[in-house]
């Protein structure tokens, strides 16, 4: 449903062709609407970001849940207090520095827009019980993908996995795994995946600017595939 709407809207808008990127759990989705008759011929490109293909186990749920009553809930409080300051104040650099990496505290330091852009994060972080629905409807989702249409995927699909580990360290062994059943996960599709690392991460996220430019670099790279 998630990927028939969005189909809906490039229709309604008249966009001849997108590129597609999506981040964790958002994966699934992007694959089955990049599968999709009738629309995939309009997909020219596709950079999955720390893709969550496979269903999460019973642990990983019920942790999930347990998340939105204890300790999970009052990191997330705290963070959006952190980030609802300026991008100058130190309390909100130490906060994007666990969450994104410490390479974001050079971005921000560099460039005025992305400085910016640090400061929105905040909204990732607030109205806590409106995500609950969110939370259950994507454990839900597991069992209503369509994954015999991602047999039908054949755009220039990007996979980025991302590493705490500073750049020229090993990959540790939890991204060497989210990286392995990754490349299961999509060795039924019709592309050729093109599997990228991503070194010095954070808690949650990645340095934006980093990231972005791979994406757009893989976009540039197929604007006419």
């Amino acid at each position: 449903a998630q990927a028939a709407t969005a189909a809906q809207l490039v229709e309604r808008l008249r966009l001849p062709a997108v590129h597609v990127i999506a981040h964790k759990e958002a994966a699934p989705v992007a694959l089955e609407l990049a599968g999709l008759a009738e629309f995939r011929r309009r997909v020219r490109s596709i950079s999955l970001i720390d893709p969550q293909l496979t269903a999460p186990t019973f642990t990983q749920r019920l942790g999930a849940r347990l998340g939105m009553l204890g300790p999970e809930w009052a990191r997330t409080r705290a963070a959006y207090n952190a980030l609802a300051r300026s991008a100058d104040d130190d309390v909100f650099l130490r906060a994007v520095t666990e969450i994104c990496g410490a390479e974001s505290v050079d971005e921000i330091r560099d460039d005025p827009a992305m400085a910016q852009l640090y400061e929105g994060m905040g909204v990732f972080f607030s109205h806590w019980n409106a995500r609950k629905p969110g939370v259950l409807a994507d454990s839900l989702m597991w069992a209503r993908l369509d994954r015999e249409a991602w047999k039908l995927v054949n755009a220039p699909l990007q996979c980025i996995t991302s590493t705490p580990q500073p750049f020229g360290s090993a990959f540790d062994s939890d991204a060497q795994a989210r990286e392995e059943a990754a490349r299961a996960a999509l060795v039924n599709t019709h592309c050729s995946p093109e599997f990228t690392r991503l070194f010095g991460a954070g808690r949650l996220l990645f340095p934006l600017e980093r990231v972005s430019r791979m994406c757009l670099d893989f976009v540039d790279r197929h604007q006419e595939s």
